[in-house]
């Protein structure tokens, strides 16, 4: 989860508890498996692929490649985060403490990287990005809070009224993002899908409409899947 761009400044260390907690509640429940879905339909990961997740925090993602039979690393700019990852995950994924604008890693280190909720937290996207790129061979996925939507206006709207994450968080659209990715990687290959396109707090009643609703190409569901080919990027 979320990086700021200062180590010394990591925004989420003292909500880490908060945020693994949040994944406990029926509306983190159903968030997850959805953004999960959409994760394997794009990514299509195969058992045995390496893939670091720049901004783990908690792991909440790693233990989900970990399931997947992938050889999963991590890295994030929260200690107190990390603390909590490590405990959950023991020895089954490789931790790291650092920064995402300068990644410890030689180029072409993994098959996958990716970067889930992190884009919207750091003051520069695009050399995070560049270094997404630098280190991947084959794929970059973004997971994004998506600005174009319900949830993400609502949440945009209650910040106004009260202390907030989302107040620190920049929201896009896919066509900021895509305007993002050509600044930092050049023209390449990406696929995108969107899923909850309705506030997590209608999940009952909604939940039949969010599989109902066609996620490809549509840009009004809350988080946005970015799949980007990094093996056509020229490093």
């Amino acid at each position: 989860m979320a990086y700021d761009s200062m180590m010394k400044k990591a925004l989420f260390n003292d909500r880490a508890g908060q945020y693994e907690l949040w994944y406990q509640t029926p509306e983190g429940q159903y968030a997850n498996t959805l953004e999960k879905e959409l994760f394997l339909k794009l990514v299509q990961p195969k058992s045995g692929q390496s893939v670091l997740d720049i901004g783990c925090g908690t792991g909440h993602n790693l233990a989900f490649f970990k399931e997947l039979e992938l050889k999963a690393a991590g890295i994030d700019a929260s200690k107190p985060m990390l603390d909590i990852a490590s405990k959950k995950l023991n020895t089954d994924a490789e931790l790291h403490w650092g920064h995402a604008e300068e990644l410890p890693f030689n180029n072409d280190s993994f098959d996958i990287v990716t970067l889930i909720t992190v884009l919207e937290f750091v003051s520069d996207p695009i050399k995070v990005l560049k270094e997404a790129g630098r280190v991947t061979r084959a794929q970059i996925y973004l997971g994004i809070l998506n600005k174009i939507s319900l949830l993400g206006i609502n949440r945009r709207i209650k910040g106004k009224f009260r202390d907030s994450t989302y107040n620190q968080a920049k929201f896009y659209s896919i066509w900021e993002i895509e305007a993002v990715v050509r600044a930092a990687i050049g023209k390449v290959p990406l696929d995108w899908r969107t899923t909850l396109f309705f506030p997590l707090s209608w999940h009952k009643y909604t939940r039949w409409l969010d599989r109902l609703l066609p996620s490809a190409n549509n840009p009004f569901g809350a988080f946005l899947g970015v799949k980007l080919n990094a093996e056509k990027i020229t490093k």
